[in-house]
């Protein structure tokens, strides 16, 4: 069973450190009743990091890469029709008007893309996105918030 998927773990070790430091390391210098508050500014803390994280590995680095893909597979994909030697690929027939080519081209370009933008997301915890780890983390915090205010009325 994978786990996770490229540096997806960080999304682990951030909310693993958050608990050591805002938890165990807080246990020894705050008292009792600020514990939870304390927990939840390391979850909040850790939610950051693993959205800011996520984004850059899962979209914006990707994205970044697709556009620097892009233009010289579309000039390379239009050279090669205005040469007449464009195919579809191996075994297909050839275009029979330049029109045709230009439009299997064109279509072929688009695929290419749609293909490159599905393998974002490469970086997961569990099959979730790390940038989505984020979420969890800020809703955890949510509920210990609430648990401490609770735990401090009574």
């Amino acid at each position: 069973m994978v786990i996770w998927r490229g540096w997806g773990v960080l999304a682990f070790v951030y909310g693993a450190l958050a608990m050591m430091l805002f938890a165990g390391l807080a246990s020894t210098l705050v008292e009792e009743a600020m514990l939870p508050f304390s927990i939840a500014l390391g979850l909040a803390s850790a939610a950051g990091a693993t959205w800011f994280t996520g984004q850059a590995l899962n979209v914006t680095v990707p994205q970044r890469k697709i556009d620097a893909w892009y233009e010289p597979r579309a000039n390379q994909l239009a050279e090669l029709v205005a040469s007449g030697r464009f195919m579809m690929g191996p075994g297909q027939p050839p275009p029979a008007s330049m029109a045709e080519a230009e439009a299997q081209s064109e279509a072929l370009l688009e695929s290419e893309l749609q293909a490159a933008r599905r393998s974002r997301n490469g970086h997961t915890l569990f099959f979730i996105p790390m940038q989505y780890w984020a979420f969890i983390y800020a809703a955890v915090a949510v509920l210990v918030l609430i648990m401490g205010v609770v735990g401090s009325m009574q």
